[in-house]
């Protein structure tokens, strides 16, 4: 009896998988359409903008071996390629996206990002994005710095060698 019931199952499961592959494969289109969305509507039109912006404020003020001119130059140059480069970007997240969320998230998300209180936040993110920016490079050094000790007294670090990663730490801050 086990194995007519083992048999009954298998059979079943059998006859039911083209139909359940064929719903993930109609389920994966709608998750990459509504996944697509997301991030159409996640970026708004600021994103490039402040990305771009954010990446030339990370830059140190004096680039090695340059003149103030053509350090800001290809501070300018870089912020402008990270926008053009958005769109791109923005293709490749997509089916990441898609692939880990389901259907249903993907809906509450794209329903979320379409209200006001979604436009509102993605607009308000990125007003933040440059202060944040600013905020985390003020308290890079004390990272780098805090970092550097742990580092030092996990390794048991003589007094040179914890001399050389505070010099270190220092110098990957711009200090």
């Amino acid at each position: 009896m086990r194995h007519v019931f083992g048999g009954l199952m298998l059979a079943l499961t059998l006859f039911c998988a083209p139909a359940a592959l064929a719903e993930t494969r109609d389920d994966g289109a709608a998750r990459l359409a509504l996944a697509n969305k997301f991030v159409s509507l996640m970026q708004g039109e600021e994103l490039g903008a402040a990305l771009g912006q954010m990446t030339s404020m990370m830059m140190p003020a004096e680039l090695e071996g340059m003149s103030e001119d053509e350090a800001a130059k290809f501070r300018a140059v870089m912020g402008e390629v990270t926008a053009r480069m958005m769109p791109r970007m923005f293709e490749a997240m997509a089916p990441i996206y898609a692939d880990i969320f389901t259907l249903e998230e993907l809906q509450a998300l794209v329903d979320f990002y379409q209200s006001d209180v979604g436009r509102s936040m993605v607009t308000k993110s990125y007003q933040a994005a440059p202060r944040l920016a600013e905020a985390v490079q003020a308290i890079m050094p004390e990272i780098m710095a805090e970092m550097g000790n742990v580092l030092c007294d996990e390794f048991e670090c003589t007094a040179e060698q914890r001399r050389e990663m505070k010099a270190a730490m220092s110098q990957a801050v711009g200090r």
